[in-house]
């Protein structure tokens, strides 16, 4: 069981990283750029089975009801590793059916309004939703907004979320491995 974890994990790589240096190498319009973007983008895609698989792999023991009578800190902690699995299945299966059917006729609805500002603040509210969503359903919030991500680019809008986004890309790119470094317990690793 560990050692297909650890395979499954190993078996990933950094996209943001990579992105970048093939970008600033120029290697993008390339052949073997274009193979090395297909490649990351698999791997992306493949994260959200492997986590759903996760719970299957490890039994873990019911977290502890804290003093205040509260389950643990996620929806599915007191659920078997099967439910879990199935519980995580159907958020992302929920979330991918919501982008499609409801999303575009939202933002058509706000498009109609003209105003720049509440559709970039539309599409930053659906991915810190969609990011809270995740971590309740015990994933990590980096693949909730991957999936929202995905979920706008599907969107007819992802040229304009683009261009109003773009100037934020760097400082959330930093965020976001500030976050995850932050997050990191040493505890754990020793």
């Amino acid at each position: 069981k560990q050692a297909l974890a650890l395979g499954m994990i190993m078996s990933l790589s950094s996209t943001a990283i990579v992105l970048q240096t093939l970008n600033e190498k120029g290697l993008m319009k390339t052949a073997a750029g274009q193979s090395s973007f297909s490649v990351l983008l698999f791997q992306d895609i493949a994260v959200i089975p492997m986590l759903a698989f996760f719970p299957l792999l490890v039994s873990l023991p019911a977290a502890p009801v804290a003093e205040t009578g509260h389950a643990g800190a996620t929806l599915v902690d007191q659920l078997p590793g099967w439910a879990q699995t199935l519980v995580v299945l159907g958020t992302v299966g929920m979330i991918i059916l919501a982008g499609r059917f409801l999303v575009r006729p939202l933002f058509r609805i706000i498009a109609a309004t003209k105003l720049r500002e509440i559709f970039t603040a539309t599409a930053l509210l659906l991915v810190i939703g969609i990011a809270v969503l995740m971590t309740q359903v015990g994933l990590s919030p980096a693949l909730g907004t991957f999936l929202a991500g995905v979920g706008l680019a599907d969107s007819e809008y992802r040229h304009e979320l683009e261009s109003d986004i773009e100037p934020f890309k760097g400082l959330l790119l930093g965020l976001f491995f500030i976050a995850v470094g932050a997050s990191i317990d040493f505890q754990l690793i020793l």
